[in-house]
């Protein structure tokens, strides 16, 4: 379930923009109207909350310092828009990849959900949208309910436990009933390589087709989540839309899937 735009992080965006342009040498960042320009370092107690994946992989955010770092929040038993959400980071992951630059950007899925999030999750998750362990430059992570919830607050993304709607989902991958949802934010997050946050984009989705998005999490989908699929707004943000940040920060044009 996601909730309207962020609330501290636009406000802050906003009132940093213009710092947050770079130098005259800088490619030029996206078009006005795709996200927001900004310039925040990321504090060393935020860098070094320790994540880990489905592997028992641990990293921080500081672990990807030199690289340009894309990073979405998302929740595997979410049935709105982080499916959608997904199909995007993954096609700009492959497009970046496909540009040669994959020792360059590195794309982060982080729960907002820690506590249903579990290895397992997150291994079937991952599956449906890398059958093949083909994007070596994406990664779903999770940590701690306490990490995850400093991690978030950092960057102004709202998650907030509800009840779940009634009659209840299940979960997709189990078959349980769901018993809470969460409600949150949908934001993608841009840090240079020097571990600023240079780039922000927040809302719906727009997915190219619908195949894009597996099946599993298809028949997963709410009727606002296939509203969302069938029918984006001329505001949702695309997977061109993050690449064009990337371009901006790595100095190389990426094409769009």
């Amino acid at each position: 379930m996601r909730v309207p735009l962020l609330r501290c992080a636009v406000a802050l965006a906003v009132a940093l923009a213009l710092a947050g342009c770079g130098s005259k040498a800088d490619p030029a960042p996206p078009a006005p109207g795709v996200g927001t320009a900004l310039d925040r370092p990321v504090p060393a107690a935020v860098a070094s909350l320790p994540l880990h994946d489905a592997s028992g992989h641990r990293m921080t955010l500081a672990s990807f310092r030199g690289k340009t770092v894309v990073i979405s929040d998302s929740m595997t038993l979410c049935s709105e828009d982080c499916p959608l959400d997904t199909a995007n980071v993954t096609a700009a992951a492959r497009a970046t990849d496909a540009a040669g630059l994959t020792g360059d950007v590195e794309f982060l899925t982080i729960t907002v959900d820690p506590r249903r999030d579990d290895d397992h999750h997150l291994a079937a998750y991952r599956k449906l949208y890398d059958p093949d362990h083909a994007l070596p430059n994406w990664s779903l992570l999770t940590g701690s309910p306490t990490q995850i919830a400093r991690l978030w607050k950092f960057f102004g993304v709202y998650f907030h436990r509800v009840p779940q709607d009634k009659p209840p989902p299940h979960d997709w991958l189990t078959g349980r009933r769901l018993t809470y949802d969460i409600e949150h934010d949908d934001a993608v997050l841009v840090l240079d390589p020097q571990g600023h946050w240079r780039f922000l984009l927040t809302g719906h989705a727009h997915v190219a087709a619908r195949s894009a998005v597996p099946g599993r999490m298809r028949s997963f989908l709410s009727p606002s989540g296939h509203r969302h699929l069938d029918r984006p707004d001329d505001a949702a943000w695309t997977p061109g839309d993050v690449l064009q940040a990337v371009g901006w920060l790595t100095g190389h044009r990426v094409p769009s899937p």
